[in-house]
């Protein structure tokens, strides 16, 4: 049912035309994905507001172009009363891979190379305090270019939010995440089989201290892949998630899942579900998703468990489901010196077919050498996958590090330099 629609990767891919995108817009209320104001200025012109006006001598002006480093995007451009603004962000994500496995006949079994895993351009910002707007772009290690979001948002006072167009859907945590700020070099196992990514509808956002939600109508997992006009049959799914600070009442500790240093304390609890319906004949299953997580945050480390349970329904087979889950954790030896370790179970469930679970581990290194931003993040890894990947439900994949073969046992080494604006 649910398929990753980001990255551009084996069948994720869309190609869109080139526009500089961003991250989520500023409102109000700030979330997992939501810019936050820039908040640098400069004294004005004695004698002179923002708009000429005669004023008392050494009053400040917010200054109408710049960078502001505490800012996602930090580059900006606004008008002079603050009410329009234009955030400009930029990163991408150079690897070199190794990979050792039992490789299918006229296969190495020993692959390696450089990669430009994806490169990210982001356009976003206010263009009045009522409408924010959203753009970003995606170009993978094949130099295709994907939209991955193209939205309008509506702020509705300072709690509530609306957003129409494509979009990423809030269904489980990691998925909710930017690729900077993920622990690992990449998205999990688990959240490339099972997370649905981008679509298009419309989804509302509502966030309060202690308690936020979404509700979302999209096309579903087709949905950022749709054309119009089109004859495949349509999709509609029905999603929500829920979120409660069990301990702790700063939402931007869950804005990463990497746990600086100088954090407070806290336990994050999600709950997430989704219904999509599919016509006879669709390429896509009409199933449902249930989410569970549970994250975990201090001074230096963050923890985070979670569960999934995928139900399939195909028009022309029996219905089935999987299940999945992924445990990771990371803690900052150093003021810029992190570890971690990742564990994937991916279990076929019930799903036809002579299938095996999925289990694989993943540890490493990484060096932030600025403390506001993950933007510029310095990796070493290694994986290693028990089984025979070709027997499970995860597909392979270059950007995973797991790569087709029908023995178990299969390891890779990775280096990525993360870097941009």
């Amino acid at each position: 049912m649910f398929l990753r629609a980001e990255d551009g990767i084996v069948n994720r891919s869309w190609i869109a035309g080139v526009v500089v995108s961003c991250l989520t817009a500023s409102v109000p209320c700030t979330s997992a994905l939501e810019e936050k104001e820039p908040s640098g200025s400069e004294t004005a012109k004695a004698g002179q507001t923002a708009d000429g006006d005669e004023h008392d001598h050494g009053a400040e002006v917010p200054p109408t172009a710049g960078y502001e480093k505490s800012s996602t995007n930090g580059f900006f451009i606004r008008s002079k009363d603050e009410k329009f603004r234009l955030n400009i962000g930029l990163y991408t994500q150079a690897r070199y891979d190794v990979n050792w496995r039992d490789a299918p006949e006229g296969e190495q079994d020993v692959e390696q190379g450089f990669s430009v895993n994806r490169t990210r351009f982001f356009l976003e910002g206010q263009f009045t305090p009522r409408f924010d707007y959203h753009f970003r772009i995606n170009i993978d290690d094949e130099g295709d270019f994907s939209l991955l979001v193209a939205y309008a948002q509506f702020n509705i006072g300072d709690k509530w939010n609306l957003r129409a167009g494509r979009q990423f859907i809030a269904t489980s945590r990691e998925d909710w995440m930017l690729p900077q700020d993920t622990l690992t070099t990449e998205f999990s196992p688990n959240d490339f089989t099972f997370a649905l990514g981008a679509s298009t509808g419309v989804q509302a956002h509502y966030q309060g201290a202690r308690q936020r939600l979404w509700a979302a109508v999209s096309d579903g997992a087709p949905g950022a892949k749709r054309e119009f006009p089109s004859s495949d049959p349509s999709e509609i799914a029905l999603t929500g998630r829920w979120e409660l600070q069990v301990t702790g009442n700063d939402w931007s500790v869950w804005d990463d899942q990497i746990g600086r240093r100088g954090r407070p304390q806290g336990i994050l609890l999600g709950l997430a579900g989704g219904y999509q319906a599919a016509e006879d004949a669709s390429e896509f299953d009409a199933g449902a998703q249930l989410n569970a997580d549970v994250s975990f945050n201090g001074d230096g480390y963050q923890v985070m468990l979670a569960g999934s349970w995928t139900w399939h329904d195909p028009d022309a087979a029996d219905s089935f489901s999987n299940y999945g889950l992924v445990v990771q954790g990371g803690y900052f030896l150093a003021e810029d010196v992190q570890v971690y370790a990742q564990y994937n179970f991916v279990s076929p469930g019930d799903q036809p077919g002579d299938l095996d679970s999925f289990n694989s581990v993943t540890a490493g290194v990484s060096y932030y050498p600025f403390s506001w931003t993950n933007r510029w993040k310095f990796s070493a890894e290694a994986g290693h996958l028990f089984d025979a990947l070709d027997a499970t439900i995860v597909g392979p994949s270059g950007g995973l590090g797991w790569l087709p073969s029908d023995e178990e046992g299969q390891t890779y080494f990775r280096v990525q330099a993360q870097f941009g604006f």
